[in-house]
């Protein structure tokens, strides 16, 4: 009896080899869209609602009082137009303390939904403390990572303006279409 690694090896080696080929389907793969160099920009800026910290590193016996590793932040913000102040959105987040010594967060899902256009899904690492723009720096720009909507299938990145004074996130969004 073969064990479940050597059974995917063998199987692997197969389709590699061709072996599957006579029963195989005709391509039906779409050739991907012509890229372009055309970019869309947003900014926006982090007004925020509600912020919860879930104390999961706790169950396992850790009382840091600065966090356990794998401890939760999950967020739902407003989000304004930079210009206008408009209301035009929400953040929903949800990050995974990786580091308590720093409190650097890794958010893997991040979407920002924009009224009326879609979603914006991007990875982001966060340092959840104050920190100078040079320690910001080494994290940013975030991916985007996919979209909804007028975003479907979005690239590009997530970014601050260096001379930023919001009090809370600001986001410059650029988008590679």
């Amino acid at each position: 009896m073969m064990k479940r690694p050597q059974l995917i090896g063998v199987a692997l080696a197969a389709l590699l080899s061709g072996a599957c080929s006579a029963t195989s389907s005709p391509s039906t793969a779409v050739s991907p869209a012509p890229t372009s160099t055309e970019r869309e920009t947003i900014h926006v800026l982090e007004a925020p609602v509600e912020f919860t910290d879930v104390k999961v590193g706790s169950l396992t016996g850790c009382k840091s009082a600065t966090g356990c590793q794998g401890d939760q932040l999950i967020g739902r913000s407003r989000m304004l137009d930079a210009a206008t102040r408009d209301d035009v959105g929400t953040l929903l987040v949800i990050c995974f303390l990786i580091d308590p010594s720093q409190s650097l967060y890794g958010c893997p899902t991040n979407t920002i939904a924009l009224t009326g256009r879609g979603q914006i899904v991007y990875s982001e690492a966060l340092l959840f403390r104050t920190a100078s723009r040079e320690e910001w720096a080494k994290w940013a720009p975030w991916p985007i990572t996919g979209g909804t909507g007028e975003f479907l299938g979005a690239t590009g990145t997530i970014d601050s303006p260096a001379d930023s004074t919001w009090s809370y996130g600001d986001f410059v969004i650029t988008i590679d279409k």
